[in-house]
């Protein structure tokens, strides 16, 4: 019974995230409005992440079937259990990436973390601002804003940071 539910929940959790981007109300990493543009993860990368779900899940259910067969000498719930934990570990990366966003008004910048409460950051608060590469070394680099209050926000750089750059329009306050 044991193997049944880890099978059933490596197969179903790929199902939830596919079904979560489908449902998701943003079908472009930009979304331009009247009085504010808002930025957000692209759908893409969300779906390379349901990709990986599902392609882990197909292992797990086939290494699951291996060692019930007797190619492996563990028992199935083993690797079952691995691959629900690696999956379940993935959507909620997925969740959490999904809800970051950044929306640009005329005098001010909201930034809505993957964890915690949403940050609001005038223009002419801003004391500094700084482009650092991520700590993984990528090729794209985040914003850092801070305000003369101390509040402060980061912009990742896998949304479009030299729109909300130019949006922000403080360059004599970037540091390189």
């Amino acid at each position: 019974m044991d193997v049944l539910v880890l099978a059933l929940t490596v197969s179903v959790l790929p199902v939830l995230a596919f079904v979560a981007d489908r449902v998701a109300s943003m079908n472009l990493s930009e979304r331009h409005h009247f009085h504010h543009d808002t930025y957000s993860i692209s759908m893409v990368v969300l779906g390379t992440i349901g990709a990986v779900m599902a392609f882990m899940g197909v292992l797990g259910l086939l290494t699951g079937w291996l060692c019930h067969l007797g190619v492996f000498a563990a028992d199935p719930r083993v690797p079952l259990a691995f691959f629900t934990a690696f999956q379940l570990t993935l959507l909620v990366m997925r969740q959490a990436v999904g809800r970051y966003q950044v929306m640009t008004y005329d005098d001010r910048l909201l930034v809505r973390p993957a964890f915690g409460p949403t940050q609001e950051l005038a223009y002419d608060d801003i004391s500094r601002m700084q482009l650092r590469e991520p700590w993984w070394g990528g090729s794209v680099r985040d914003l850092f804003v801070e305000t003369r209050d101390g509040g402060s926000a980061k912009v990742w750089g896998l949304i479009d940071v030299d729109q909300i750059l130019v949006r922000i329009d403080h360059f004599d306050l970037l540091e390189a």
